[in-house]
């Protein structure tokens, strides 16, 4: 089930993303694939098939036992403050990315 959220996520999120990013013949092409129903309305399937694939888990039953896996309280207290390090790091990192890359794609760079 999560494989096939996954690949349903992929064929609705790239032709939206390609539609609204990118120009000439791949705009052509993502454009008729997303005629119907607009690339804003693509990303708002991909929005709601993430939140269905987050909410499967919980459908699976007693038969998941998250403690019985967890990792050990030793590990945890060692990962915990690296995590909590790390993370702003990490969302700092990404939204630098989406300022830089935040433009329509008009021409190749190589840069």
């Amino acid at each position: 089930m999560t494989a096939l959220t996954a690949a349903a996520l992929f064929a609705t999120h790239g032709p939206g993303f390609a539609a609204l990013r990118l120009t000439g013949r791949p705009w052509t092409r993502a454009h008729r694939l997303v005629r119907r129903t607009g690339a804003g309305k693509s990303l708002a399937l991909t929005a709601v098939l993430m939140g269905a694939r987050g909410a499967l888990p919980p459908f699976a039953g007693p038969a998941l036992r998250p403690a019985a896996h967890a990792a050990d309280r030793a590990t945890l207290i060692l990962l915990v403050p690296v995590l909590l390090a790390l993370c702003p790091l990490l969302v700092a990192a990404q939204a630098w990315t989406w300022h830089t890359f935040r433009h329509r794609v008009t021409h190749p760079s190589y840069l």
